[in-house]
């Protein structure tokens, strides 16, 4: 990666900027950008570039992604609230040789946080196709994306590193109750903008959920390790049989913390399959999930991982109430935020977790 390179914003990068970028100044004789994804808090662009005569193509990328902060003023304010670029610059730079979750390889990562701007130049992985929140996934995706999982939770799992990263939001008490307060002030504004979209008893989850937050957020067994915090399928690429590609790339880090693992699991199971489906194959999962993380050397319980995972299926309705009120609206937000909401009651409901707050 190379150091030195003013931060620039999408619209103020030129063929000079990302030959230097990626390596080969004054190389790229000419570059194509299209917008893609539909990200919330960040902008994403693929950049399509054509090298002069004297490159190697063999040694050059054709394409790569860029990532820089939303240009939806309302949500770059709550990327700085709530230090999301932060995290995401801090994930790339410190904790991503010391996870084996599969992540995109970066070429380039300047940051000026002061400022509240940041570029990411990652891999462009075309043969690959992104998960989609709303459709919901197959159980052999949901398979590999909980096997992938215990890469990031298990080598950091319980481990005292985690507390020297002064960046990486801390699972305590202080943080518990900033939470709760910011439920209580949001769950009315998530009511009222989709009561008429969501069954009563979804929004009777959000407001028990209101109510008992510190009493949940208090009740996990399981040591701390890194979690991702938005591991759904919107943040995955899956590689097409007939490519190159990785079978899963996760991305987008800017929710990255301290937390209890079997949380993100949960989070991911409740959201990302059909409620039908998840019912017939959750338990297995949970166990593939333990599996997985023994053979990363962690020594966890598998009765006390389940009730973890249980009480984790609260999380994405948390996300839900509180992620839909901040960032900017928009129409698929909004669907998402919804069925979001929809899949987790469901899931608490399923899983009893009220009898494990009692």
């Amino acid at each position: 990666m190379t150091a030195n390179l003013p931060v620039l914003i999408d619209a103020e990068i030129d063929d000079d900027w990302m030959a230097e970028a990626l390596g080969f100044p004054g190389s790229i004789a000419s570059m194509n950008r299209a917008s893609i994804g539909t990200g919330q808090v960040g902008e994403n662009v693929r950049y399509d570039v054509t090298w002069t005569s004297d490159v190697d193509p063999s040694s050059v990328p054709s394409s790569v992604v860029g990532k820089f902060p939303s240009l939806d003023e309302l949500s770059r304010q709550t990327a700085e609230a709530t230090g999301a670029y932060v995290k995401e610059v801090g994930f790339y730079r410190e904790l991503q040789p010391l996870v084996t979750i599969p992540t995109p390889h970066l070429y380039h990562l300047g940051d000026d946080l002061d400022a509240n701007r940041f570029v990411i130049l990652m891999a462009d992985i075309r043969d690959a196709d992104q998960g989609d929140q709303l459709a919901g996934c197959s159980v052999a995706e949901a398979e590999l994306a909980i096997t992938a999982l215990a890469g990031l939770h298990g080598p950091l799992w319980g481990h005292d590193l985690l507390a020297k990263h002064e960046w990486l939001t801390a699972r305590d008490d202080e943080r518990a109750a900033a939470l709760s307060d910011f439920l209580t002030m949001l769950t009315p504004g998530f009511r009222e903008r989709y009561q008429a979209r969501l069954a009563p008893e979804v929004l009777a989850a959000a407001d028990w959920i209101t109510t008992n937050h510190l009493a949940w957020f208090s009740s996990f067994e399981t040591p701390q390790t890194l979690v991702h915090g938005d591991y759904r399928l919107d943040n995955m690429l899956f590689g097409r049989s007939d490519g190159t590609a990785a079978p899963l790339t996760v991305v987008d880090w800017q929710t990255v913390s301290i937390g209890h693992g079997p949380a993100d699991a949960a989070y991911f199971v409740g959201a990302g399959l059909l409620p039908e489906v998840r019912r017939k194959v959750e338990s297995d999962l949970v166990v593939q999930y333990h599996q997985a993380l023994v053979e990363t050397g962690v020594d966890v319980d598998l009765a006390a991982l389940q009730r973890d995972y249980a009480r984790g299926s609260v999380s994405g309705l948390v996300m839900a109430i509180i992620a839909s009120q901040i960032v900017g609206q928009t129409d698929r937000g909004d669907e998402m935020f919804c069925v979001m909401a929809e899949r987790h009651a469901a899931q608490i409901d399923d899983l009893g977790v009220a009898d494990l707050l009692s």
